[in-house]
């Protein structure tokens, strides 16, 4: 398994989809994938990680499962032969509005806005391709017409979240707290700028984890299960 695989190993990922998909194909269902919703400081990528690891004993497939996190948006453009220095102007968890604007400004091509599509569409690519992990970027809201989905978001109270961070980070239990509020808030602005939605709304996912309650391996037995449960029955 490879949780953060190199860019080439995604383009490849989602190129084994695309082999065999267009018109007349009649092949096997989407899916199945996981996309994952969280507040900071709830230790997504222990989460993620050990989940993909356990959906690889459970559910092998053509590529394992394989978790897209901060390298999604470089994934992206890589894929359409753009400039790596473009995934500083599309930040999910800081409020870049001085890049965004010099962005618009000097006429970059393509705009931020089909940037922020693109990044859309390849989450749509990977989901459609399946045994795969979405982190943030509103991907439950990209992603919610797609069969064979698991959405989940992490939560936890704020002073375990705040302890958390700071353990991560080694800072102080205050300043942790400081900036989970700041990324939650950029985090928060970039799902309603583009998707029109709240990342907060519990109806916008299948379960919500409250992290604080249980220890991660716990919870990943359940997901599991669940992801088991939505894999796509064929035909004989």
């Amino acid at each position: 398994m490879n949780p953060q695989p190199s860019l080439l190993y995604a383009e490849s990922y989602i190129k084994i989809h695309a082999s065999h998909t267009g018109p007349g194909f009649h092949g096997s269902p989407t899916g199945p994938f996981v996309t994952v919703s969280r507040e900071t400081g709830t230790g997504v990528t222990e989460f993620t990680n050990t989940l993909a690891k356990q959906l690889d004993q459970r559910l092998p497939g053509r590529k394992p499962w394989t978790v897209f996190d901060r390298n999604l948006v470089e994934t992206m453009l890589s894929s359409r032969g753009l400039s790596p220095f473009l995934a500083s102007l599309l930040p999910e968890d800081k409020v870049s509005e001085i890049q965004s604007s010099f962005g618009e400004i000097t006429g970059i091509h393509p705009s931020l806005w089909e940037l922020t599509h693109l990044t859309n569409e390849m989450m749509r690519q990977l989901a459609q391709a399946g045994h795969v992990i979405l982190v943030g970027r509103g991907a439950n809201f990209a992603t919610d017409r797609i069969e064979h989905g698991l959405h989940l978001r992490l939560v936890g109270s704020k002073d375990y979240r705040a302890e958390f961070k700071a353990r991560e980070l080694n800072v102080s239990v205050d300043e942790a707290m400081t900036r989970n509020l700041q990324t939650d808030n950029a985090r928060r602005k970039y799902v309603r700028s583009v998707f029109g939605a709240d990342v907060e709304t519990p109806q916008a996912y299948d379960l919500v984890i409250n992290v604080a309650r249980m220890p991660t391996a716990t919870w990943v037995d359940l997901i599991v299960e669940l992801v088991v449960a939505q894999v796509p029955v064929t035909a004989d």
